[in-house]
C-alpha cells in the first residue's frame, strides 16, 4: 500500500477534470478522471474556501462525526476496464467498517477529513514514474490521454463562477417568473 498526497485538480487538454495523485515521494503520479462536480468539491476544499451551504461531501462527513464515527482513510484500491474503485475506512464503535465509493467522493472527503489516501493492488501499476512525465513546470508528456497543459485548480473554481449566475440571481429571476413581472 502507498500513501498518497492529493497534488491537485485540474482541466486536461480536452477540457475534462481531473484529480491528480502524488506518491509521498514525490516521485509517482496518479491521474484520475472525475466529474466537475467533484474536481469543485475538491478544489474549493484544498483551497481553503468556504461556500455558503454545506456541499454534500460536507453533509456525510459531518453525519459521521455526529454517529461518533471517524474516517481514518481512503484507499483507491482497484482499477477494473479504466474505472477507479476507493474505498473509505470509518473506525466505528463495531470496528473499521469499508464503505465502497468513487475515488472522487472519497478524496473529496479525505481532504475534508485530514486523512490519508493510499493506493493499493493493481492500482500501483497505473502510477506513473514522474521522471518519465514532466518536462517542464507545466508540461506533462506521455501519459496517454493527458498530454499537454494541465489547467490550474483555481481556473476550475473562475471559470464555473463566471458561467453560473450567483444562488440569490436565480432566485431573483425564478420569483420574477413567479410573479410576472418579465416575460421570461
Amino acid at each position: 500500500m502507498l500513501r498518497m498526497v492529493v497534488e491537485g485538480v485540474g482541466f486536461d487538454h480536452k477540457k475534462q477534470t481531473v484529480v491528480v495523485l502524488k506518491d509521498w515521494d514525490g516521485q509517482k503520479l496518479l491521474p484520475i478522471w472525475i466529474g466537475p462536480s467533484e474536481a469543485k468539491a475538491i478544489a474549493l476544499e484544498l483551497e481553503g474556501a468556504r461556500p455558503g451551504r454545506p456541499l454534500s461531501h460536507d453533509l456525510l462527513l459531518a453525519a459521521i462525526i455526529l454517529a461518533s464515527h471517524k474516517i481514518t482513510r481512503v484507499v483507491i484500491n482497484d482499477l477494473q476496464d479504466s474505472t477507479f474503485y476507493a474505498t473509505i475506512d470509518i473506525d466505528t464503535p463495531q470496528g473499521v467498517k469499508h464503505i465502497d465509493a468513487r475515488p472522487s467522493d472519497a478524496i473529496a472527503l479525505a481532504v475534508r477529513a485530514k486523512c490519508p489516501v493510499f493506493v493499493d493492488g493493481n492500482v500501483e501499476d497505473a502510477l506513473i514514474e514522474m521522471s518519465d512525465v514532466v518536462t517542464s513546470e507545466n508540461q506533462v508528456e506521455d501519459l496517454g490521454e493527458i498530454s499537454g497543459e494541465i489547467i490550474p485548480l483555481e481556473e476550475i473554481i473562475a471559470e464555473d463562477d463566471r458561467s453560473t449566475p450567483s444562488r440569490s440571481d436565480e432566485e431573483i429571476e425564478r420569483f420574477k417568473r413567479l410573479l410576472g413581472e418579465t416575460d421570461d
